[in-house]
């Protein structure tokens, strides 16, 4: 038995990663944008690569994956977008 490919899952995970690093540095807005980016990166990957390429992305159906990743990356873009990062007195 052969392991599973996994496909281009690695072209979007050191975009998230990056985000992760921002963030931990306390880059927060830079971290979100990146995030985010990450995000819609693997929702794209996820649409127009065909399943036995798009490995580690595939979770369940396209229609599904498409939709969480690109709304979870709109969502996060739109909430760093919004953040206050002004300090309070």
């Amino acid at each position: 038995m052969t392991a599973p490919r996994l496909g281009w899952w690695w072209v979007a995970a050191p975009v998230l990663f990056v985000g992760v690093v921002a963030f931990w540095l306390g880059h927060v807005r830079f971290a979100g944008f990146t995030m985010a980016a990450g995000l819609g990166l693997a929702a794209v990957l996820r649409l127009v690569l065909p399943n036995a390429l798009s490995g580690g992305l595939v979770v369940r159906s396209r229609l599904v994956d498409v939709f969480t990743m690109g709304m979870f990356g709109l969502v996060l873009a739109v909430i760093t977008y919004s953040l206050d990062l002004t300090p309070r007195r």
